[in-house]
């Protein structure tokens, strides 16, 4: 070519070329965001924690990496030849010149619209607040009954009862036995929550598994479990699978455990630890009783040393004094006061025995009644002749019928 064309024309370098492709790429829509099928071939986790790996099928294959901060977000360690379906974004690594897929997260083939179904499910149950902290009902302190859904012949059940057992065996615990994976699964375990809350009166519920696949697990991910557990007036642990495994169940209950055994070791107190805390506690409150006491005793002492204190004390000293010096005069006063009454008491008894009509019979006098009317004769003009007349002496009366009347001091 001339020279004189060359000069004519722009020339690239390398690095300009493929920071061009790479932003085509990165403006590509499909590129952007892509599922991509395939099988995993050459694996390796590099120091740097980011993965390095070819997916490929029968005819083609595509380098791909996946960064250490998703990587760490996978349920599983992908694994030589298997099937799996990536999502992420294709670009070129500027240095090499070659384009590559950048994984943001690998679903295992086959889990695909499982995994659909997951999220849609996921993300209409949140939308309703099912997954709410303020909807989350605290674990009982010291239950007494605990009841468990599960299958009644796998390691869960064995886990729970063993570790119930070593740490609390004064708790009561009920099983409701379940399929735990399959169609009907799903049913039975939200019949079984809803047994408890009818007819039980446990404190808690745990439900779950242990391990599995995605498919096995499954059954947890089902709207009538989410809902059982939501509706459910007693506390529920959800304990399925291993502690990277995730169900719609974990997110509704009120607490995730992250495998069967941790559920039982979060609801069965270990008794032991309880006595011990109990005692602690207990050495606490009695510390906290003496120190309490010692240092009233030491603020009483100095209050009773205080100046002001002892001219109080003095002042209630002579208040006392005033108050039995009063006590003494107002004893004796009453004693007067007695003593003056029963005095005119007398003078009073005496008056009244002189009075006494009794008294002057005594002495010979007598009063006279009409016998026939009762009336008190005070008068000579109150008898007539034949009248009968009772005359009253101190030992008696007589009767006696009047012959004559006589008026002033006239004898017959």
């Amino acid at each position: 070519m001339p020279k004189k064309d060359i000069e004519d024309v722009r020339v690239f370098t390398v690095t300009e070329v493929n920071l061009y492709l790479r932003q085509l790429f990165e403006r590509d829509l499909l590129l952007s965001h892509i599922y991509i099928k395939g099988e995993i071939s050459n694996f390796k986790v590099h120091t740097s924690g980011h993965a390095y790996f070819s997916l490929k099928d029968r005819e083609s294959r595509v380098k791909c990496v996946m960064f250490k901060s998703n990587l760490s977000r996978l349920k599983f360690m992908p694994e030589e030849g298997m099937q799996v379906v990536i999502r992420g974004y294709i670009s070129i690594y500027e240095r090499d010149g070659q384009y590559q897929l950048y994984a943001e997260s690998i679903i295992a083939d086959g889990a695909g619209e499982l995994y659909k179904a997951y999220e849609q499910l996921k993300s209409k149950l949140s939308s309703e607040g099912m997954f709410s902290e303020e909807h989350k009902k605290p674990l009982p302190l010291l239950p007494k009954r605990v009841g468990i859904v599960t299958s009644p012949t796998g390691a869960a059940i064995r886990d729970i009862i063993s570790i119930g057992r070593r740490r609390n065996p004064n708790i009561d615990i009920y099983l409701y036995p379940s399929l735990v994976q399959g169609e009907k699964a799903s049913i039975e375990i939200a019949e079984g929550i809803k047994y408890f809350n009818r007819y039980s009166d446990v404190d808690v519920i745990i439900v779950g598994r242990g391990g599995g696949s995605i498919e096995e697990l499954w059954c947890f991910n089902d709207e009538a479990i989410a809902r059982a557990i939501f509706e459910s007036h007693i506390p529920v642990v959800s304990a399925v699978g291993h502690e990277t495994d995730f169900t719609i169940s974990d997110f509704v209950a009120d607490v995730r455990a992250a495998t069967p055994s941790a559920a039982a070791e979060l609801v069965f107190p270990d008794k032991q630890q309880l006595i011990s805390y109990i005692k602690k506690i207990e050495g606490h409150l009695y510390s906290s009783m003496v120190s309490y006491i010692k240092d009233k005793k030491i603020l009483l002492n100095s209050l009773t040393s205080r100046s002001s204190f002892r001219h109080t004390e003095t002042k209630i000293l002579n208040y006392r004094q005033s108050l039995e010096s009063m006590k003494q005069n107002l004893d004796k006063a009453i004693k007067n006061t007695i003593e003056d009454q029963r005095n005119n008491l007398y003078i009073y008894n005496e008056k009244l025995n002189i009075l006494n009509p009794a008294s002057y019979l005594n002495k010979g006098y007598a009063y006279i009644k009409n016998k026939k009317t009762g009336e008190l004769i005070k008068s000579i003009k109150m008898i007539t002749n034949d009248d009968v007349l009772n005359i009253h002496l101190k030992d008696g009366y007589a009767s006696a019928v009047v012959i004559s009347i006589c008026e002033g001091d006239k004898n017959e």
